[in-house]
Order: C-alpha cells, then sequence, then structure tokens
C-alpha cells in the first residue's frame, strides 16, 4: 500500500493490463471500505434495538464498535483516493466515464433509470446536485464528497456519548439512533449513487 500510494505517474504510461492491475488493487481499498461501513450501519441498527430494549450497556459496546468500524472503513476509502490521485488511475477513470457518455445530462440518465429499478432511492434534487458534482468537478470530488458524509457519521460518536451514565435519558438516546440512521442512510445512497455511475463504464 505504502509504495503503491508514493509512487508518482502520468497518465498515459500505463497499458491496458497495467491500469486492470492498479483498479484490482485500488478495488480491495473499496470493498474494505464499504465492508467497514456496512457493519457499523448494521451495529447502528441494533443501537436503535438496544435503545427499544432499554439496554444501554449493549447500546455503549455499538457504539464503540460503529466508531473503530467507520474510523478503518474512512482509513480505507481515503487510502483508495490517493492511489486514485497518484497513480494517475483516477484521472483514466473519469475519462473512461466521461467517454460513456456520462456528461451531465448522460448522468441524470443513468441515475433515473437506476432509481426507476429500485437501485438508488434517489429524489431529483439529489440527482442533479450528484450529475452536477461529477460533470463539474470529476469522479474524485464525488469518492471525497462521499468520504465528507462518512466523516459527518463518525462524528455523530466523537466525542463518545456516555449511554450509561447519569442524565442519560432515552429520549437523548432515541435522537442518536434516528440521527445516526439517517446519516448512514444518506451516505449509503451517495455511495450507491457512485457505484452505479461505475457500473455504466463496464456495460
Amino acid at each position: 500500500m505504502a509504495f503503491i500510494c508514493n509512487v508518482q505517474q502520468d497518465v498515459g504510461v500505463h497499458s491496458g493490463s497495467n491500469w486492470e492491475r492498479l483498479y484490482q488493487e485500488n478495488e480491495r481499498f473499496i470493498e474494505s471500505g464499504s465492508a467497514y461501513f456496512s457493519q457499523a450501519f448494521a451495529e447502528a441498527l441494533g443501537l436503535v434495538s438496544d435503545i427499544e430494549l432499554h439496554d444501554p450497556n449493549r447500546g455503549q459496546l455499538r457504539l464503540a464498535a460503529i466508531a473503530s468500524l467507520l474510523d478503518h472503513a474512512i482509513e480505507q476509502y481515503a487510502t483508495s483516493i490517493i492511489v486514485d490521485a497518484d497513480t494517475g488511475l483516477g484521472d483514466y477513470h473519469d475519462k473512461l466515464l466521461r467517454d460513456s457518455g456520462l456528461n451531465f445530462s448522460g448522468t441524470v440518465t443513468v441515475l433515473e433509470e437506476s432509481r426507476a429499478k429500485g437501485f438508488i432511492p434517489a429524489t431529483n434534487d439529489f440527482v442533479r446536485e450528484f450529475a452536477k458534482i461529477f460533470d463539474e468537478h470529476g469522479y474524485r470530488a464525488l469518492m471525497e464528497h462521499y468520504l465528507l458524509k462518512v466523516h459527518k457519521v463518525r462524528d455523530l460518536v466523537s466525542p463518545m456519548p456516555d449511554m450509561t451514565g447519569e442524565g442519560a435519558s432515552s429520549a437523548v438516546w432515541q435522537d442518536l439512533g434516528w440521527r445516526l440512521t439517517a446519516s448512514f442512510a444518506d451516505a449509503m445512497g451517495f455511495g450507491q449513487a457512485i457505484a452505479v455511475l461505475n457500473a455504466t463504464a463496464y456495460r
């Protein structure tokens, strides 16, 4: 990982096989990040259950697990962004997407088709804002925007709330559970839209 992240390469020097190798190497970071994120989301849903069952001790353990899992997810996603930048893979991938017809209107069409199939729960405003970010700022901006959303989820448990201390009310913890699940869903929806965009390049 350190070797990959510290090598500066020009986009034009890679052959097709080298691009494929870079994709495979970087995909491991994305997959690991997504696995950690999904597990953290599952723990957040479990936290809602703990709150409803008035089990603050188990809820406290879940909060710690959520924080740790998100830290790992953030590390993996951030590494992927660094690899994209340092190897030229990000610029290559951006061009591949645009050559596939993903300008603003093309991106809107793809996301609307995916929404119609039930792949993403996206509003019209979301679709247009997502397409605008990609059209004006590129694929890296999408990834950075997604990472900010994951950080936002992590910030909800930093500093770590105390569910077991004096003054901890069920209403406060219910609010936290709602905010966590809403933020997780927001980040996941954006990540799914990125995945849809990526799939388009390989149709």
